[in-house]
Parts: structure tokens; sequence; C-alpha cells
């Protein structure tokens, strides 16, 4: 109570400025040792000859003439005169306390101490243990030979190890060699390749050493492993380069290797690591359900089809619009005006082309209804009926046919959206279940199919092979060397694949391979599924006698968040198109149902085009005839052209068979025929028959007999006369 009173009054006295000098180093000294009687003053007792776990060297035992004696085989000078040698290290005591080390100025009189005077262990307990009779934490002596000592043991943590280890890496040489990651984007890389010797080293480790080297000031001499123990290397781990260089680590002729490192059990058991990351490992499937085979391109055709079913699509065309057609030929058939009249101008052709007259002929009733089940179609593709329409009953039934357009198209346009989007997103499988299920084949890293086996009840030969003609060794997963075993993961996996032994149907991988992928716009149809089904331990493999401090500097250099800001500098950026939010974009192969429908009409109708002058008509072949004059469009409206009929003009719209205008033959190769043209108004004569019976007769010559048909362009076309 007196001292606790004394210290914070005397803190008091300072913080007011009364009463207050310079501290002096024994006063200074008298107030942390203050301070650390107060804090013991709660604690329970001290145990002075350490826990029975791993109890402290006697004096007699370390006298004793069987053990090392202390006095004959080392130099005491660092613990200054004022240390009692011979109970130096007996008992839990703090046995540094007056030892020069501890009586520093600089670190004795600075409040916080220096990085560098980590002094915290001066009055800290130890002593001396038997390192087979401890087990508790203890550490070889630094200056005293086959002495271990003990912190532990009296309840102590052992900060002078901390303390020595990090002066231990100042100003040292460690003996470094570098293998460049065939994949991911958090290890080291270089593209000469793994042991290269040069300054074009990068990658998020690489810059976590360097900053490291600087902070602890230490420096790395780029080398490889020897090359004698590369065989040896083989027989123990493998062929992978990264085998090897721990290899070396583990033997002592490398201090570390340097690049991310999965921590396998068998590289745990022979070298230490410093774990830098973990990897989630992740199924790896495709975005949509793309391909190249004939089944993939059939799959994508039905897709367009997919919003209605079968049944749907049936009941549309083969019901709904062939009704609602033929319900709007019976409401205007035969009214005036309307696109279904009865009768229809037609030129009465006699035998040996001889033109007889122009006659209004019956329009039957077939041609109708083929006219009015193509608008109906017609008007569902382009999403509106203009077809004119004069009846009343025709108005209305032209409602229903605008209802069912604008209802049916909106639901078909919103569900094939909607469609298209989760299909790029849907993913045949969702776990490792899934997948031993559906009897998957798998392409994954030997690492990485190491880890999958060991927590699932996986058969390996579910695993792609190693490609033995790459140097691979045949077993489960890609270990060869010359086949970028991480990126050929994603490289091999294909739909509807046909062989099994070099192909998979989907992959495991960890997420930072497919990140560094994505990155730079590669495999953006592949993406991973579920959720981690491991976690493979990253870090750096290093020499079990520079370990310690090595690996105590890094954790510290961690902690500082070093690591974190060199692995956000060089996190890639996705490149690929974004597939999910307010929707994604349709490819080519998702709309090949598209591009059947549109190409297979452009082709019906170049074959209507290119053939049909060879196809004979139908019926029995008499010796006239009849040919209707007008043409419509796809709307049943009549188009604007002129008719003419050997150089007389057809005119419609006088009479009931129309007239008939004259002009010369005109030779179009010699003359210019363009409306208005000096040719044109010279040659033109015009002339009124009342029936073409007038001028048709037996005594023409067979230049008039020849039937041409103009359009308003007055350009020649052909020889025959324009038929609906």
């Amino acid at each position: 109570m007196t001292k606790s009173f004394h210290l914070w009054f005397l803190l008091a006295l300072s913080s007011e400025g009364k009463y207050y000098n310079p501290p002096t180093q024994q006063h200074h000294r008298s107030l942390i040792q203050d301070a650390v009687e107060i804090s013991n003053d709660s604690l329970p007792p001290k145990k002075p000859n350490g826990d029975d776990r791993c109890p402290c060297l006697s004096f007699d035992t370390l006298q004793d003439d069987n053990s090392l004696p202390l006095e004959p085989y080392t130099d005491f000078s660092h613990l200054g005169p004022n240390t009692n040698v011979s109970m130096y290290g007996v008992g839990c005591e703090a046995h540094d306390e007056i030892t020069p080390a501890c009586s520093d100025d600089q670190c004795s009189t600075q409040v916080p101490l220096p990085d560098d005077c980590d002094k915290f262990w001066c009055a800290r307990s130890w002593c001396f243990v038997d390192p087979s009779n401890c087990k508790l934490l203890h550490t070889p002596s630094i200056h005293f030979t086959d002495r271990h000592f003990s912190y532990a043991t009296c309840g102590q943590i052992d900060s002078f190890t901390l303390s020595e280890r990090k002066k231990a890496i100042k100003d040292k040489t460690y003996q470094v060699a570098l293998n460049s990651n065939s994949g991911g984007w958090r290890g080291s890389y270089n593209p000469e390749g793994s042991f290269a010797v040069n300054n074009r080293w990068s990658g998020p480790i690489v810059d976590f050493l360097r900053t490291s080297a600087l902070e602890g000031g230490f420096t790395m001499n780029i080398t490889r492993p020897p090359e004698w123990i590369r065989e040896d290397a083989k027989k123990f781990f493998g062929s992978s380069s990264f085998d090897y260089c721990v290899y070396a680590v583990s033997l002592g002729y490398l201090d570390f290797c340097l690049a991310a490192y999965t921590i396998t059990n068998k590289r745990a058991a022979v070298a230490n690591f410093f774990e830098t990351t973990n990897n989630g490992v992740y199924l790896i499937s495709f975005v949509d359900v793309g391909g190249t085979s004939w089944s993939s391109f059939i799959r994508s055709a039905k897709t367009i089809f997919q919003p209605f079913t079968w049944g749907a699509w049936a009941m549309i065309f083969f019901f709904v619009i062939p009704i609602l057609s033929l319900l709007m030929l019976m409401h205007e058939h035969g009214a005036p005006g309307s696109a279904y009249p009865l009768t229809a101008p037609a030129l009465v052709v006699g035998q040996r082309a001889k033109l007889h007259k122009v006659a209004q002929k019956h329009v039957p009733v077939t041609s109708h209804v083929l006219t009015s089940l193509y608008m109906g179609i017609l008007s569902f593709f382009q999403q509106s009926y203009d077809q004119s329409v004069v009846t009343v009953g025709g108005k209305i039934n032209l409602l229903a046919i605008s209802s069912f357009v604008l209802l049916v198209l909106a639901v078909y346009t919103a569900n094939l959206a909607a469609i298209l989007t989760q299909d790029a997103q849907n993913m045949p499988v969702s776990d490792i279940a899934g997948v031993i299920k559906a009897g998957y084949r798998i392409c994954a890293e030997r690492k990485v199919a190491e880890l999958i086996m060991s927590l699932y009840d996986i058969d390996p030969n579910r695993f792609v092979p190693d490609p033995i003609e790459l140097g691979g060794d045949g077993g489960p997963g890609f270990n060869c060397p010359n086949c970028a075993a991480r990126s050929r993961v994603f490289d091999f996996m294909k739909l509807d694949n046909s062989d099994p032994s070099l192909y998979c149907d989907i992959g495991i991988a960890s997420e930072e391979d497919l990140e560094v992928l994505h990155g730079s716009t590669q495999h953006c149809n592949k993406t991973q599924i579920g959720k981690a089904l491991g976690y493979e331990s990253i870090g750096i493999p290093i020499f079990s006698g520079v370990s310690p401090e090595l690996i105590s500097f890094f954790h510290e250099m961690k902690n500082e968040g070093v690591l974190n800001r060199v692995s956000s500098e060089s996190f890639p950026d996705n490149s690929c198109p974004e597939t999910g939010g307010e929707g994604s974009s349709l490819n080519v192969e998702q709309m090949t149902g598209i591009w059947i429908i549109v190409f297979g009409f452009a082709l019906v109708g170049l074959w209507a085009r290119l053939f049909r002058k060879h196809i004979k008509p139908l019926g029995k072949e008499t010796k006239r005839r009849e040919r209707w004059l007008e043409r419509y469009d796809q709307w049943g409206n009549p188009t604007a052209h002129s008719i003419f009929i050997d150089g007389h003009k057809y005119e419609p719209d006088h009479g009931d068979s129309g007239k008939l205008k004259s002009r010369r033959s005109l030779m179009v190769n010699d003359l210019d025929l363009s409306p208005g043209s000096e040719e044109m108004d010279k040659r033109d004569e015009t002339f009124e028959t009342n029936n073409s019976d007038e001028f048709c007769n037996e005594k023409t010559t067979s230049s008039e007999k020849q039937v041409s048909f103009y359009i308003t362009s007055r350009k020649l076309v052909g020889g025959e006369m324009p038929v609906i």
C-alpha cells in the first residue's frame, strides 16, 4: 500500500510540475522495481524451483562431475562483476537483472524502450533445466554450451529469445532460391521460370520479402538448389521443382525458398514453414452450358422455345392463330374495299400466248385462306396486324388479335429473358456430393487432388491423370513439370467431352487461380460454385537452423500489415463481363434458336425466288391461261406499279375490266427510259380502247404479241405477266 501510494504520488507531482527533477538512472530503475513489486503483490506465490513438469536444475546438479561444469568452459565476462556465477541459473530468479546488458544507459532511461532494446526480460525469472526432463517450453542457451533455460517453468514469457532473434537477422546474408508459381497471383513470378537469377521477379510474396529485408537489415543471395541433389529430391518427393527447393531447404543447402508453397503433410514433416495465407479450394464449373458438340448445338437451338411448353406452342400456331385468321376472313370476305375481294382483274391468255381479254375473275377461297393464315402468322412475328379492316366484326376481331399478340409476346419476352440469364448462371452441380453422383471426371492439381481425396471419399480414378508425355507420372491430378499444372485444370475442362482420359467435366482449384485468369479475361465462362471444399495452407519453407528468428520476424511484419498491403496492391481486377445483377449479355451461341428461325425463313424465300419458274402448276394444262393483273403487298394492299401488255398500259381504275394505253416498242439498251427523259417524251403515244379484244387479233405481229411488264421506274423487268 505504501509503495503504491508513493509511486502514484510521485507521478502526480511530476505531472503538475511540483517538486520535479529529471530522473536519475537509479531513480528510474527504482520506479520500475517498485512497479514490478506492486504488480507481484496480487499474484500467487512463485515456484522457486520451477514447475514439476520442468524442474530447475539444482546447484548440486550443475556442479556434479557427470555434468558439464560451467566455469572451466564458459566466459562469464558478459555477466559483469556483480553476478554470482555459481548461482547463475539456479532456481527461478531474475538472474540477468544486474548484468551489464540490463544496465545499458539508453535502455534504462528511455521510455518507451527503443525497438532494438527489448529489455523486458531483465526482470523476468528463469532457470537452467534438463531438456530430457522438461515438458514445458525451453531454449538452448547461446552463451553456455549444452545448457537449456526456461522462462516457462517460472511462469514467465521468453522475451529474451525474441529480442535475440531480432538481433540475429541483422546484417546477415541468407541463401535463397525462388520458384515461379504456375498460377494464382499471391506467389512469385518470373518470365524465365523457377530459379532464374535476374531482377525480373514480381509478386506480393517477393514484395513482402523485399520490405522485410529492408526492415530487418538482412540481405538475400539469390541462388539455386545444388543440382546433384535433384535426383534424391525426386525419389523423396517427386518431379516438382517446388519439392526440389523444399528438399534443399530441409537439408540446409538453402536458408529458405521464396514462392507460394502449399504446405503439404510431407513438406511440413521435413521443413519449417512461415504461413502466409490460406487458399480456399472450390468446385469450378461452366458459367453457361456452352460447348461445340452437336448435342450442345441442339440444346442451344431449343432455348428459344423454352418460354412455352410444346403444348403451348401447338396451341398458339395450330389453333389460336388459325382460328383468329379464319374469323377475320369470314368478316372481311367480299366486303367492299376489303383485302379479301370476291373478284380481281385477270388477263386471259389464249393458245400460243395470244391475248384475248382482261376480265374480272373469281378469286378462289383457298387463296384467301392461305393469305389470311399468312397474315395471322406475320402479325404475330411483327407484333401488329396492319392489314386494312373495313367491317365492324372484323374490327372487333382485330382487338382479339392485337390483345393476343401483345400479351403472348410480352409473356414470352419476359420469360425468355429470365431463362437465358438464369441459364447463364445455372450450375450442373453445387457440391462434391453432386460431382460424385453425376460421375463427373475432375481436373485438379496434384496437391489439390490429395487434399480432396483426404477430406472426401473420392475414387482416385475420378481425377484426370497426370500426362506422362509431358513428364507426369500418370497419377491422379496434374503434377507434370512441363504442363503448367495449375492453368491446365481450366484448359482441359470440356463439356460433352469424348476423351475422359484427357478432359474433365468439372475442375477443383484455388480461388486465386480463377481470379488471376479472370483478370486477364481468360476462362470467363467458368466460375467457382458452392462453398469451399477445403483450404490450402500456403507459406515459405525455412531451414530449421534459421527458422526461429526468421519466422518470428516475418510474423511481426505480417502483423504490421505489410503482407496485406502488398497483396492488395497485386490483386487482379476482374475483366470478365458481369453475369449477374440487372442482367447479362447473351452470346451468339445462346441465340442459336433465333438464327435458325430468321435464316430459315430467308432461305425459304430464296428458294421460292430461284425455283418457282421450274415448278409446273398443278392440274390439267389447258389451251388458255389466266393471270392476275394486279399485285398486293404483304398487307393485302395493291402495289403501285404500271402494267404493260404488248406496249399497252393497263389502267385498273377505268371500267370493270380496265383499259389499256399503247406504247411503241422500246429497246431498253438503246434508250433512256427514265421518267422525264427526252426519249421517253418523244416516244409516248397514248390511246384508249374499251376492250383489249379490239387490238388483240390474229394480225398482230410477233413483236406485238410479246408480253412485257414495266414497273413505275419504267425499267424493263421481264417477259412474264404479274401473277399473285
